[in-house]
């Protein structure tokens, strides 16, 4: 079934190690892209090419309003400085803080920029880098 798109939220865990997040406030889109490498191994048995998959990864981008109290903001701002790992989930999760669709990542914050356009307010947008494995949510069982 189709979904709304503002169901989907990026989320960081401020605290490594608890399995709790923050919602980044003044979030306007977000989007996450996974990716896998392709490996030629063709052989003369045929004139087709034939492949397998290799490395896996991803990037996780977002635009939110900047808002200079807003401690996820903040947090992703001192990884990029200080090159740091977040930890973050972009999905659904309920209001008991369960994650119920999407995924849990590690990333590297590669960039954030602000738009500083007349008679609007200033945005941010932000890439991570994942690095590492993706958890699947809900996971398979």
């Amino acid at each position: 079934m189709a979904q709304i798109g503002f169901s989907k939220k990026l989320y960081l865990q401020l605290v490594k190690g608890m399995d709790n997040y923050t919602m980044l406030k003044g979030e306007t889109s977000s989007s996450i892209s996974l990716s896998a490498d392709v490996i030629e191994v063709s052989d003369k048995e045929t004139s087709w090419k034939k492949y397998v998959a290799g490395y896996k990864g991803g990037t996780i981008d977002a635009t939110v309003y900047a808002d200079t109290t807003d401690e996820a903001q903040t947090a992703l701002m001192a990884a990029l400085l200080g090159g740091t790992e977040v930890n973050g989930f972009i999905g659904t999760i309920d209001d008991e803080g369960v994650k119920v669709d999407g995924y849990a990542f590690a990333a590297i914050v590669t960039s954030i920029g602000e738009t500083y356009d007349t008679g609007s307010a200033i945005a941010r947008t932000i890439s991570l880098q994942i690095t590492g494995e993706v958890e699947p949510h809900p996971t398979a069982e």
